[in-house]
């Protein structure tokens, strides 16, 4: 059956994200995201400008509402133990609905353009500085122990949950519910309960 047709940037960015993730950025051509796409190689032009220039929006569709998420959260008022929860939530919430975009990212960030990977080390340096103060926050306030070397904690949950993009199946034998569940219990020697 042959895909159905793009009508949108958006469809042809995320074909480019499926060849991206099947062939490489390097090996995937224009042609096989026409293909992927549904449509003509002049019609994937008329979407969009250049190889690159899908990598680069499948990078920004990643990082950009996963910034604007954290943010909100180490901004909101809800207490640190919340707020903790939440982030790790829109952690394996974003790893599980951006996955093929994840995998790309993973795999071909070493293909941005100087200024695009700039940005995304940038955005990473931010998340990373956004998780810290608030494992620095759950440690003031009892919620994580306080013998945890904060930015090793970061490194280790962030790395985790960027994990799930290589190996997590929606359709598996584990739903996303299920997923953060057990997050939260690799974590438990970490997190102390909460106090009844």
């Amino acid at each position: 059956m042959p895909p159905q047709r793009a009508t949108s940037v958006q469809e042809v960015v995320d074909a480019a994200a499926r060849v991206f993730e099947r062939k490489g950025f390097v090996e995937a051509t224009i042609t096989d995201i026409a293909a992927e796409a549904g449509v003509s190689k002049p019609t994937v032009y008329q979407y969009v400008s250049s190889k690159r220039w899908l990598l680069e929006t499948i990078v920004e569709q990643v990082i950009y509402p996963l910034r604007h998420s954290i943010e909100e959260i180490v901004d909101s008022d809800l207490d640190s133990r919340e707020k903790l929860l939440r982030y790790l939530q829109v952690q394996v919430n974003s790893a599980v609905r951006y996955q093929t975009y994840y995998a790309v990212l993973i795999s071909d960030q070493h293909q941005l353009s100087p200024q695009a990977l700039r940005n995304y080390q940038s955005w990473a340096r931010d998340v990373n500085r956004a998780a810290a103060g608030l494992v620095e926050q759950c440690v003031k306030d009892g919620v994580i122990r306080s013998d945890v070397d904060v930015m090793t904690m970061v490194n280790l949950v962030n790395g985790m949950t960027l994990s799930i993009a290589r190996w997590y199946r929606p359709d598996g034998r584990i739903s996303v519910y299920a997923l953060f569940d057990q997050l939260i219990l690799l974590l438990s020697g970490f997190i102390k309960p909460e106090p009844a």
